[in-house]
């Protein structure tokens, strides 16, 4: 017994030790975004889980991560729930990226993710009718990773959704060219569409990833709303190719985008290790 009570102990003092040094080398100044014009260029990743539920970084955690990807605002979109998402009016600060509360609306036949909305949407709706109670519900819609295999996105979905994810980090690349063919889809039947792009990250740093350029008139969750709602978006996949209206893509190629700013990722990699150890040793033990 006095052996399992030494171990705890041990764990405790390792995932502490994680927790410590993660937040003490992690924390970077926030860089306000970069203007065109009448607008400001944020940049966002919409597709964002979070703890508790099925992500492994609370809403404060993320937000600290997006400042360190070069973010200016984000999405908390977990499966089905509203737990998470509602952690975030906690962690509003005004000189750190935006932070919007959303659901990812999970049904067998679409992936739906709903930003800006103030509760949970059902999901057993068909798309035209989620989109409806998401737009109802003051948020925009955005059809998630849309391949073949989801039977929902027929043309009278398309038709309706605010946008659609055409960049995400993808291992094969039929799943890719899914997504174009999905968005190019969406465009002929509605010309402003947004184009998305998104991490969907879970428990990985692997934030901002895939990003999307906002043209947003103020820096705001009013103003990335309505930005998305007019299409004024493009979407940057991992490997650096841009997607969405030309004129706004030839805008984004001209101005500096800045990569991720993380001043000791070799520390904070060994936090992230250390608190999972101890977490596990505490499982464990």
């Amino acid at each position: 017994m006095r052996n399992g009570s030494w171990r705890r102990g041990l764990s405790i003092v390792v995932f502490v030790a994680g927790v410590v040094a993660g937040t003490a080398v992690g924390r970077v100044e926030y860089q306000p975004p970069l203007k065109s014009g009448e607008y400001f260029i944020l940049a966002g990743d919409f597709h964002v889980h979070a703890a508790p539920g099925d992500g492994s970084l609370t809403p404060s955690a993320l937000r600290d991560e997006a400042a360190r990807q070069g973010l200016d605002v984000i999405a908390i979109t977990n499966h089905n729930q509203f737990v998470a998402a509602s952690l975030v009016p906690a962690v509003a600060d005004a000189d750190q990226p935006i932070v919007l509360r959303g659901e990812e609306v999970t049904n067998p036949n679409y992936h739906l993710i709903a930003v800006g909305i103030e509760r949970v949407i059902r999901p057993d709706l068909s798309v035209p009718d989620a989109v409806a109670a998401i737009h109802a519900a003051g948020g925009v819609a955005i059809a998630a990773h849309p391949s073949r295999s989801f039977s929902g996105y027929d043309d009278a979905a398309l038709a309706v959704v605010n946008g659609t994810e055409v960049a995400h980090p993808e291992r094969q690349e039929r799943y890719r060219r899914q997504y174009l063919e999905t968005y190019e889809r969406a465009r002929q039947l509605n010309p402003d569409v947004a184009a998305i792009g998104s991490s969907d990250v879970h428990n990985t740093l692997a934030l901002g990833r895939c990003r999307t350029y906002v043209f947003a008139r103020e820096r705001s969750g009013r103003g990335v709303i309505e930005a998305i709602r007019a299409g004024r978006t493009v979407a940057a996949d991992e490997r650096g190719r841009l997607f969405g209206d030309a004129s706004l893509v030839e805008r984004v190629r001209s101005l500096p985008r800045p990569g991720p700013i993380d001043p000791h990722p070799q520390w904070r990699r060994a936090s992230v290790v250390l608190a999972y150890v101890g977490l596990g040793g505490l499982l464990f033990f």
